[in-house]
């Protein structure tokens, strides 16, 4: 996939407006609707929004721009949550000492 900030047409600096307007903007030209002869339109405005969605979040804007597409995809590997079980190290506490 390409950069999010490419797709969106904004610079690594862009404010939150100025993201949601270039949001808006892509949207607007990549709609599946204004391109029903693309067989491809459907999967760019897909792509779109899903670089909106990360940019648009500032905990996901941040993973992104650290570790790129791997960092908000879940490609960076299990989540202390998965590794856990969701207990939390009370649990684990618990587990060694209870």
């Amino acid at each position: 996939m390409a950069d999010y900030y490419e797709l969106l047409g904004v610079d690594r600096l862009a404010s939150a407006d100025e993201i949601k307007k270039a949001y808006r903007r892509r949207a607007r030209d990549l709609h599946p609707d204004a391109n029903p002869d693309d067989p491809q339109a459907e999967d760019r405005f897909k792509e779109l929004a899903v670089a909106y969605q990360v940019l648009s979040d500032d905990d996901q804007r941040a993973r992104y721009d650290r570790f790129g597409e791997a960092g908000v995809s879940g490609a960076g590997g299990p989540s202390a949550e998965d590794i856990f079980g969701g207990g939390g190290l009370g649990d684990i506490f618990d587990a060694f000492f209870g």
